[in-house]
């Protein structure tokens, strides 16, 4: 029988206004891989991760050097890859806010946070220590899930809108080339860059290329039927030289050594051994 039959997996999407910075909450029991390690791809938004076992989380840069080793983490918002310790049985919960989702629920601008994993209870205090010891009150992953839900909204520390000139960008960026983005927000390129770095934690720039990456992730997860060739070209690629070395620079591989670990997002890879 597959490792992977018995892993339960859970998602529950929260009620507004929640529901507008926070794409989902999931609950992940008895994961437990032949691989000790995974690497997890960028997408431009931000994760709560806590581990109700013992074991603490552990993280890994691209360089092999650990980033953090703690029982609750903060990933900021990313546009680089990461590596997760995933040795031993996982029994962990989390939240997956979308793009610019975490910024209500953090004093300091979203920039401070760009591809950094911290601690929990060095940005909410011993609010994080009360959260570990709710969750760990009940087994049932609805109760989690509604546990979460209440504090995250008595987490609040900004308001729960988005920037208009930013949520216009959010719009706009899988369609439209970034400087007539930016000249169509009446601002001037250097003050929307401000502007969205502050919202968002990288530049508009930057976002648009991961969301390019993250489209071309989904065109070769559609069973093999897509070249190279083809997702450069669907994907607005120069070429597939343009393609390749894009590739390799959020992901640190090839695309041809890409492979989605079974039962995982599609940005949680294994390597071609």
């Amino acid at each position: 029988m597959s490792r992977y039959m018995l892993m339960l997996l859970r998602t529950y999407t929260p009620l507004p206004p929640l529901s507008m910075f926070v794409d989902m909450i999931w609950y992940l029991d008895g994961y437990n891989p032949s691989h000790s390690r995974e690497r997890s791809l960028p997408d431009g938004t931000a994760d709560m991760i806590i581990n109700l076992d013992e074991a603490p989380i552990r993280l890994f840069d691209r360089h092999d050097r650990e980033i953090v080793s703690r029982q609750s983490i903060l990933c900021g918002p990313h546009s680089d890859f990461f590596v997760i310790d995933s040795s031993g049985r996982a029994k962990v919960i989390g939240v997956h806010f979308k793009p610019g989702g975490l910024r209500p629920f953090v004093k300091e601008p979203l920039r401070e946070f760009l591809n950094r994993h911290i601690p929990l209870d060095l940005i909410w205090g011993s609010k994080a220590g009360e959260l570990y010891e709710e969750l760990l009150g009940t087994d049932v992953p609805e109760a989690m899930f509604r546990i979460l839900e209440k504090w995250l909204l008595s987490s609040v520390h900004g308001s729960m809108e988005y920037d208009q000139a930013v949520q216009y960008a959010l719009d706009q960026l899988q369609c439209k080339p970034v400087a007539e983005v930016i000249e169509q927000t009446g601002f001037s390129h250097r003050r929307f860059n401000q502007i969205f770095k502050e919202e968002m934690g990288m530049t508009p720039k930057r976002l648009q290329r991961i969301y390019r990456f993250q489209e071309a992730l989904n065109l070769m997860n559609d069973d093999g039927a897509w070249t190279w060739t083809d997702v450069a070209f669907a994907c607005g690629y120069y070429d597939q030289a343009h393609f390749i070395k894009d590739f390799q620079s959020f992901s640190g591989i090839n695309p041809g050594d890409y492979r989605a670990i079974p039962g995982r997002h599609h940005n949680h890879v294994s390597l071609r051994t």
